[in-house]
């Protein structure tokens, strides 16, 4: 055998066992995800899809499963979510982190409230031991009242910390081009699930978020503010921070002119803000911004009403 055809066979045999070794990963990485499903319906989450397909060759191990649906309300769990197709991705360049790559059109539904289409031009989940993170690029949340685009989304969670970062924000007619940022961690007792029985108890355990930094920029407007909040008696959100604020003159004239405020209470906002700025007019107005019993208030100000969280019922509690 010439040395040409020893290492065409040598090839051959290469592509062979990558083949072999990613049919084995990728089979394994489906009974490790069956399983999983398999422990959370147990524990009374509704999942469905279709058939899985193998997928990825020959840089990842992927399992695909379209027409994905997730209902975790019998579980305990207030949330559902639903795509045309998911996939669950181990890439040889990261073998420590899942993904978790949905694709097509998904809905969320969160606390019994109404479906909310996402649509994205891609959209990632990453988990690994350093916590979990969430990407995405062009998503847009198609909500009942007008649709929300994110040119970029970035989040972060570890342990009790999270990070977000939201880019090319636009919610017309309220802003466009807009970013903001989060910087928050919990305190107590880490909420187990995202249900009624779980926040309760994170409440009466002394839970808390602190909020070390928010940002907010659109139009003019810049918001900077720290504080903290948690849950009320009702289990509704509170928040309590002290912001910097410029540019709110113009806010208040869009909040108006999109009718979610009367001009009365533009016009007190701005008398207020602008004795709390002084008389440079440059200057940022230092105000206290509340959220307390479904209502937002600027220094001392009612100004949003906010829709209130649907908590649906624990099984066997009222």
């Amino acid at each position: 055998m010439t040395w040409i055809g020893r290492s065409l066979a040598a090839v051959a045999a290469v592509a062979v066992l990558h083949g072999l070794a990613w049919a084995y990963s990728t089979a394994r990485l489906q009974r490790e995800v069956e399983a999983r499903l398999d422990g959370l319906r147990r524990d009374g989450w509704i999942i469905q899809a279709e058939a899985p397909s193998h997928a990825g060759w020959p840089f990842a191990a992927a399992v695909s499963y379209r027409r994905v649906a997730v209902d975790g309300a019998a579980a305990g769990v207030p949330a559902a979510w639903s795509a045309d197709e998911a996939s669950i991705v181990i890439r040889a360049a990261q073998p420590g982190t899942l993904l978790i790559v949905p694709s097509g059109v998904q809905r969320w539904r969160l606390a019994g409230s109404a479906w909310v289409p996402v649509t994205a031009a891609s959209f990632e989940l990453a988990a690994d031991g350093a916590g979990t993170g969430l990407s995405g690029r062009e998503v847009v949340l198609h909500l009942p009242g007008g649709s929300v685009g994110l040119a970029g989304l970035q989040a972060h969670a570890a342990g009790r910390s999270l990070q977000v970062s939201l880019t090319g924000i636009e919610a017309a007619p309220f802003m466009d081009a807009g970013r903001a940022t989060l910087d928050a961690a919990l305190t107590g007792p880490v909420p187990a699930a995202p249900d009624r029985a779980a926040a309760a108890a994170w409440r009466d355990g002394g839970g808390t978020v602190r909020v070390n930094s928010v940002t907010l920029e659109a139009n003019g407007l810049a918001v900077s503010a720290s504080g903290g909040g948690g849950l009320d008696a009702n289990l509704q959100p509170m928040l309590d921070l002290m912001a910097q604020v410029r540019g709110y003159r113009a806010a208040l004239d869009r909040l108006v002119q999109a009718g979610a405020i009367p001009a009365s209470t533009a016009v007190a906002a701005k008398a207020v803000l602008g004795l709390l700025s002084g008389r440079d007019a440059d200057a940022p107005a230092v105000v206290r911004l509340r959220l307390a019993d479904a209502v937002a208030s600027v220094a001392g100000f009612p100004l949003l009403r906010v829709p209130p969280l649907n908590w649906s019922p624990v099984p066997g509690q009222s």
